[in-house]
């Protein structure tokens, strides 16, 4: 019954990431702000004490006070929000995406870090354009979307939904890899065509 329920809701949150993310991210920035932020501590914690993901209550307590910190800066600065919730997205598609192509451990982790500084960057000397945000959330929401369906097939686990499956994607079959990337062209087509009022004005406030 869980993983049916977990299913369903990466499944819906999937659906709206890939194809309305850039719209649900200026709405609902600081709540991403602290999934993004929970989950980079968790993995973070699992590397750090070499234990299983949230096995621990310390674990559980890094996690938390991370997703938090992220939760504040994305409430309180919009740019540099903005940026670091890109840059965390960057570490769960680094991450996942090296788990998947067989690398793992610190090695890992340092290419998902690099991924979240390279995509941080980015975000930062492009005046965080609406481009890099809807690349980021299509991408990022198609890995979501196959995990929650794959978790109602019986296929994986729901804590498999982590690295928002892009590990998954990439090692079950060449098939879910092509489906992956579709969904994610996809999803940037329909998002930079029902986003034109708001990249018109794309002016980022500071504070």
């Amino acid at each position: 019954m869980n993983a049916t329920v977990i299913g369903f809701v990466a499944i819906v949150i999937g659906l709206l990431a890939c194809f309305a993310g850039y719209r649900i991210f200026r709405i609902v920035l600081p709540i991403l702000g602290f999934l993004v932020g929970f989950g980079v501590g968790a993995q973070l914690a699992t590397v750090l004490f070499n234990e299983p993901y949230l096995a621990s209550a310390l674990s559980w307590v890094i996690a938390i006070v991370v997703g938090l910190l992220a939760a504040t800066i994305a409430f309180v600065w919009w740019y540099v929000s903005v940026a670091l919730a890109i840059a965390g997205l960057g570490y769960a598609i680094g991450y996942g995406a090296a788990v998947g192509l067989g690398v793992g451990g610190t090695t890992a982790v340092v290419i998902a870090v690099a991924l979240a500084i390279l995509f941080a960057l980015a975000a930062i000397v492009l005046r965080i354009p609406t481009g890099v945000v809807i690349v980021v959330s299509a991408f990022w929401g198609a890995s979501a979307l196959l995990g929650g369906a794959l978790v109602l097939m019986g296929r994986i686990e729901p804590s498999q939904l982590r690295n928002g499956t892009v590990d998954v994607v990439i090692a079950d079959s060449p098939l879910l890899l092509v489906i992956w990337v579709v969904l994610g062209v996809v999803g940037i087509a329909i998002q930079w065509f029902t986003t034109r009022e708001a990249r018109r004005g794309d002016a980022v406030p500071v504070v």
